[in-house]
């Protein structure tokens, strides 16, 4: 469950921010870096949002990570969830266990399921948080490894989902499904979706997979289009190896959290397993899951005509 702790006061603030959004970010920095430093809190900004200040120097974003006590994305969910890939790799980056920064999303985007912060929350939110009064969720992670002729070729870890598909070619893709070296299925069709409880409100929700509340640890398995109709979403146990071997398909590619594409040939072997990496997030205390929910896929809401 969400833990409500109090905290040391924060001191150092990373601001990662959305690309391409300079018009927005410029407005929101203009008054939060003043207010920042009038409360002697150190900010670190990424490259990106630097652009909008050149008198600012920008910092690299694995910099950022090691020096902030908290990490405040200022964009939609896509930004919050290639912050959250650089805070996975700083924490597996140290030979011991460090307790990596919370990241606390400010909604530029539309969902905003991760960033549920609206700006016109920021300075309110913020202020409890420097002072150490926030509650927090820890999120498991995917890791996922390509493995061609035996050798691991590449690794990523996720705090949405992987998935598996054809490029830009709409044929069939054909593989085999293992866990834990059990025999699973063999699946022919657009591909899959392999997602954390986190990442079940999208392209899992989309492809007809279940919503799984996010403190959940499990991994969520979701055909795409299957050829044979009787596949259907699996829910599965954390703890698991997972094996996909690419047997037919041209243009196969893995994506993972949908921003970041990897080319997949006969014979790869894509392994899933938890990461050791955990995301924590920053939630309001004020808004729970469900109220959340509600407002994002409007459940109870009646259409008119």
């Amino acid at each position: 469950m969400a833990k409500q702790v109090s905290r040391n006061p924060v001191q150092s603030v990373g601001i990662f921010t959305k690309p391409h959004r300079s018009d927005d970010i410029r407005h929101i920095l203009e008054t939060l870096l003043p207010w920042l430093e009038k409360k002697g809190i150190a900010y670190y900004l990424d490259m990106e949002g630097s652009k909008t200040f050149p008198a600012i120097t920008g910092w690299k974003k694995e910099d950022i990570v090691h020096q902030s006590d908290l990490l405040l994305v200022l964009g939609g969910d896509g930004t919050l969830l290639a912050a959250a890939r650089v805070v996975g790799e700083h924490q597996l980056g140290h030979t011991k266990s460090i307790q990596p920064p919370p990241i606390l999303g400010i909604n530029l985007g539309n969902l905003g399921f991760l960033t549920e912060v609206q700006t016109s929350e920021i300075f309110d939110v913020l202020t409890r948080v420097l002072q150490g009064h926030y509650t927090t969720e820890e999120r498991l992670m995917l890791m996922t490894r390509i493995i061609r002729h035996g050798q691991s070729i590449t690794e990523s870890h996720v705090l949405n989902d992987v998935v598996i598909n054809q490029g830009s070619k709409a044929r069939l893709v054909e593989f085999d499904i293992y866990m834990d070296s059990l025999f699973v299925t063999s699946l022919k069709g657009d591909g899959v979706i392999f997602s954390t409880p986190t990442g079940s409100t999208a392209y899992n929700l989309s492809a007809g997979g279940p919503i799984v509340y996010p403190e959940m640890e499990g991994i969520i398995m979701t055909p795409i289009c299957p050829h044979t109709l009787t596949h259907r979403p699996l829910l599965l146990p954390d703890k698991i190896r997972l094996e996909i071997l690419i047997k037919k398909g041209d243009s196969v590619i893995v994506t993972f959290d949908g921003q970041v594409d990897f080319p997949l040939v006969a014979g790869d072997l894509v392994e899933i397993t938890r990461s050791p990496a955990m995301t924590t997030l920053v939630v309001s205390p004020d808004r729970n899951y469900f109220e959340v929910l509600r407002d994002k896929l409007k459940w109870g809401d009646r259409y008119q005509s």
